[in-house]
């Protein structure tokens, strides 16, 4: 883990609120230079590994600026877990997406309306809607945040079309601020984000890719029978938690129904399973009543919990980017 690096100076009146909202008194390598940037109203692209803390990049500014945050996701399953969290430390946050019922929707652009909440989730898609994005523009927005910023390029491992209309949504919103957020960007995919948003003049903050606290093992696997057998004995001698990514739904239904005929507590989330059940298997699995979430990429990596231990790739990802995500 990097070296905590304090609050400089100009910082100090942050201090008070990371330890109060948040419980740090420092922050980590990287967090204070895209904070200052934030803070400063500066355009900022921060590439920073899983893990780093990019989500606090934007929550502590979010907490200090007047106005409302806009977060764009790309997946609910880190929606959710972001809004959860923000509202465990007493931060008011809303997801808009596919999950909601239509009175939860319809009570949530409410309040968005009446500009009730500090932070407000979406998806890209969400964001192209008219309606949509005339409630948010009823809100003064002190930043708009792009999470998983690498499905903007077409260089990226996980392009979303959706995303291109990002700076068409900014600009209709005023032109606030923008943070971008990804784990994984090469020098191509940067160049194209920055073009894409027309925002040419980002300041780039790069923290670097290699964390000393991961280890990577890799297990020729004969055949599928033999690939199970050592999936179950992983998970069965991992310590805490885990979570397998598997790049089917057919695979995802295989894999969960396998582990829970031997007596594991899993769980399955993946595009096809309803909102109500992928609330409640989230739900489980972080209270810690599973072994491992089995999943397609629908369950994002930037979920925040502390004891996961374990995370198997079943089926290879689509390159080196993808793995590393």
């Amino acid at each position: 883990m990097a070296t905590a690096a304090p609050i400089a100076p100009p910082l100090a009146g942050l201090r008070r609120a990371l330890r109060r909202h948040f419980g740090f008194h420092s922050l980590r390598e990287g967090q204070e230079e895209v904070i200052r940037s934030v803070m400063a109203g500066n355009d900022t692209l921060a590439i920073m590994p899983t893990g780093a803390g990019k989500s606090l990049c934007y929550q502590l500014p979010g907490t200090q600026l007047p106005g409302t945050t806009v977060v764009i996701s790309p997946l609910i399953s880190l929606m959710k877990d972001q809004v959860d969290k923000l509202h465990e430390l007493g931060i008011e946050a809303v997801q808009v997406n596919s999950m909601l019922t239509a009175s939860e929707e319809s009570e949530t652009i409410e309040a968005i309306a009446k500009e009730q909440r500090d932070f407000v989730f979406t998806t890209p898609e969400r964001l192209a809607q008219p309606e949509f994005l005339a409630t948010l523009k009823s809100n003064r927005i002190a930043i708009f945040v792009i999470d998983e910023a690498h499905c903007i390029s077409e260089w990226g491992h996980d392009f979303r079309p959706a995303y291109l209309s990002l700076r068409q949504a900014i600009e209709a919103l005023g032109n606030p601020p923008v943070l971008a957020l990804t784990a994984t960007a090469t020098e191509q995919v940067v160049e194209d984000i920055l073009e894409r948003l027309g925002r040419p003049g980002m300041e780039v903050v790069d923290t670097g890719l290699y964390r000393e606290n991961l280890d990577l093992e890799v297990y020729p696997m004969p055949d599928e029978e033999h690939k199970r057998a050592q999936l179950a004995r992983i998970l069965r001698e991992s310590e805490g938690m885990g979570i397998v990514y598997v790049s089917t739904v057919k695979h995802c239904e295989e894999v969960a129904d396998y582990l829970t005929a031997l007596g594991l507590p899993v769980a399955r989330y993946h595009g096809r399973v309803g909102a109500r059940e992928r609330r409640q298997n989230q739900d489980r699995f972080m209270a810690g009543e599973l072994k491992a979430m089995i999943a397609t990429n629908a369950f994002g990596m930037g979920i925040d919990k502390p004891d996961i231990r374990v995370v198997v790739h079943y089926n290879l990802p689509g390159s080196l980017e993808s793995y590393y995500q």
